[in-house]
């Protein structure tokens, strides 16, 4: 049987949510938090409960992707004048009821002295993949997040779809063609690209400071995902710079190409570091007994590679040739070390 298209499987997921919030009965339209008791069908009705504050509960998990994200003054707002808006979808747990998607407007009820709400009881999840995915893809539409949710949240899924893949191959339930790949599953879920996927993760390998810019809005959250794979030391030279320059410029001027080509500096800077300690670490090392694990191995690997470039008339930017200069002299060094040592063996 032919792979299942992306889009099939997109449909057939978001037909699953609905079965899922609908106790596995069919709904004609999506059902949200957002969505008025007035709307529902009569036989959906059927399922809602008015119930106290005091009986419903967070999802721990909310709090852990979401955090103190929630802003909810506006709707208050609109709640003390109109109301309790919306519905809250739970199921039970314990002697209370375990809120799936609705923690935002529990909350701007609760600023709106408004202590009784709707709620819309759903089946308990059978397992922790189910509950996780559930509350994911229960709030992921309908309100703009900021880059930091949404990284958590692609993240979160795809640790989710993890065990759920892991769930069904342990238990025969993968079906013939399903996909597997976790970030299009990801994918899938968000609604944007796979490459948007991963951008998003990178934010997480951010330090704090470069990911609270991110959120702010005042620079290009995908440009600063390049800084990702720079150190702690690295990363916060960076966050100095756009500082710097967002003093003397204003925030306007630290465009993303500039963010990138800073990023790609440092980049470049840190390679050079670490040539560096490892010449220093040779040369510590100089007295003591040759190793030869893989030596051979790597050098013929390496030399096809750098002869590649250095043969050739191969492409190193302008801003560049400093840093690749003193890469090449490093490298030179120790090969000429190495070759010393060699000889000393032959």
């Amino acid at each position: 049987m032919a792979r299942k298209t992306l889009a099939s499987q997109a449909l057939k997921k978001k037909n699953t949510l609905l079965n899922t919030a609908n106790q596995s009965e069919k709904f004609q339209k999506e059902i949200t938090d957002e969505t008025n008791v007035a709307e529902l069908p009569e036989d959906v009705k059927e399922k809602i409960l008015y119930l106290d504050d005091d009986m419903l509960e967070d999802d721990p998990f909310n709090q852990e992707i979401y955090g103190g994200e929630l802003e909810v003054n506006l709707l208050a707002e609109s709640m003390k004048t109109y109301g309790f808006l919306g519905i809250i979808i739970a199921y039970p747990h314990g002697s209370k009821y375990r809120i799936e998607s609705g923690h935002r407007r529990r909350n701007a009820a609760r600023i709106a002295e408004i202590s009784k709400y709707p709620v819309l009881i759903t089946e308990p999840p059978k397992t922790e993949w189910e509950r996780k995915m559930r509350l994911f893809l229960g709030n992921l539409h309908g309100r703009k997040e900021k880059p930091m949710i949404l990284a958590r949240t692609a993240q979160g899924l795809y640790e989710t779809h993890k065990m759920e893949i892991k769930h069904k191959r342990e238990n025969n339930l993968l079906e013939e063609g399903e996909i597997t790949a976790l970030n299009e599953l990801v994918a899938i879920d968000m609604e944007i690209d796979i490459k948007s996927v991963e951008k998003y993760k990178m934010l997480l390998k951010l330090i704090p400071e470069l990911q609270e810019m991110a959120d702010s809005g005042d620079y290009s959250w995908s440009a600063l995902t390049t800084a990702a794979t720079l150190d702690e030391q690295q990363q916060k030279k960076l966050e100095a710079m756009i500082r710097e320059k967002t003093e003397a410029e204003g925030a306007a001027n630290v465009t993303r190409t500039w963010i990138v080509d800073i990023s790609n500096r440092l980049k470049l800077e840190q390679s050079l570091e670490d040539v560096k300690k490892a010449q220093d670490d040779a040369s510590k090392k100089q007295n003591t007994r040759i190793r030869r694990k893989n030596g051979t191995k790597v050098i013929m690997n390496c030399a096809k590679n750098l002869h590649e470039v250095l043969d050739k008339d191969s492409l190193i930017k302008e801003e560049e040739i400093t840093a690749v200069i003193e890469t090449l002299e490093g490298l030179k060094s120790s090969i000429e070390m190495k070759i010393n040592a060699l000889r000393e063996h032959e």
